[in-house]
């Protein structure tokens, strides 16, 4: 099924989720991501944002809901439909999810895997095309890390790992990126070089990007638009500068003090 996007890139429609356990982790959530657009999801450990992201790309089913991609619905779609709509959508994780006894080189390649037919790493680590790994080097490059692309993943710094997992997706040439706390086990100089990079993707590349986040000094700092959710529910939904004191207690509590990053 599909609809008219309306500049919208994703649209989720009363989007639930329900574990087997019986948690609702996602209470009827609705919201449009405009295209171009650099969106936090703001809220506390345990409100949903995980959850949210796994769910635009399926890796999580949604229990009800639809959940619009460029305009296919994506609950809809057979295997091979989602893994059409998955060629779009890049992910960086705060685990950063690389093949630690591969090069950096072959992590970053391995964004285009999808063009392979699921082959894995094994069959195709000497056969890259060369035009790909060019690409490769360029984006190593856009991250500042073109001289570790011989390294094994697992000899770099966690921000390195996540300079590696970004130029991967820019490899993949996404449309969308989700991206899951993707700062939260790095130290603030790091942080804000991850995002900076990040938001390179959005504004240079056009990427839309979909960020989890704890600290709201970097959603104020990178973001274009808010989205809250507390208890599977969304409770705020607006700019940056929209979220005064009162709406910061209303999302994280009336005893919750903000903590900067800089």
């Amino acid at each position: 099924m599909t609809s008219v996007a309306h500049g919208n890139l994703v649209e989720l429609h009363d989007v639930e989720k329900v574990y087997p356990n019986g948690t609702r982790a996602l209470k009827g959530v609705s919201f449009d991501v405009k295209k171009g657009s650099f969106l936090a999801v703001i809220g506390l450990s345990g409100s949903g944002k995980s959850t949210l992201l796994r769910c635009i790309n399926r890796l999580h089913e949604p229990s009800g809901g639809r959940i619009l991609f460029d305009g296919t619905d994506v609950t809809r779609l057979d295997d091979a439909g989602l893994r059409r709509v998955r060629q779009q959508i890049g992910m960086v994780f705060q685990q950063f999810n690389l093949v630690k006894r591969r090069s950096v080189l072959t992590n970053v390649l391995s964004g285009r895997l999808g063009e392979w037919g699921g082959h894995t790493f094994g069959g195709l680590f000497d056969r890259w095309p060369k035009e790909w790994v060019e690409e490769a080097y360029e984006a190593l490059r856009l991250v500042g890390i073109a001289d570790k692309a011989l390294v094994r993943a697992d000899g770099l710094s966690g921000g390195q790992q996540q300079r590696v997992a970004i130029a991967r997706t820019i490899m993949q040439k996404p449309k969308l990126l989700l991206a899951d706390e993707p700062v939260a086990s790095l130290d603030p100089s790091t942080s804000n070089s991850v995002m900076n990079h990040l938001k390179m993707l959005n504004e240079q590349h056009g990427v839309t990007v979909i960020c989890n986040l704890h600290f709201l000094s970097l959603v104020r700092e990178y973001a274009t638009d808010v989205v809250a959710l507390r208890g599977g529910e969304k409770v705020f939904e607006g700019k940056p500068t929209d979220i005064t004191p009162q709406w910061f207690k209303d999302i994280y509590g009336e005893q919750a003090k903000e903590v900067e990053i800089h």
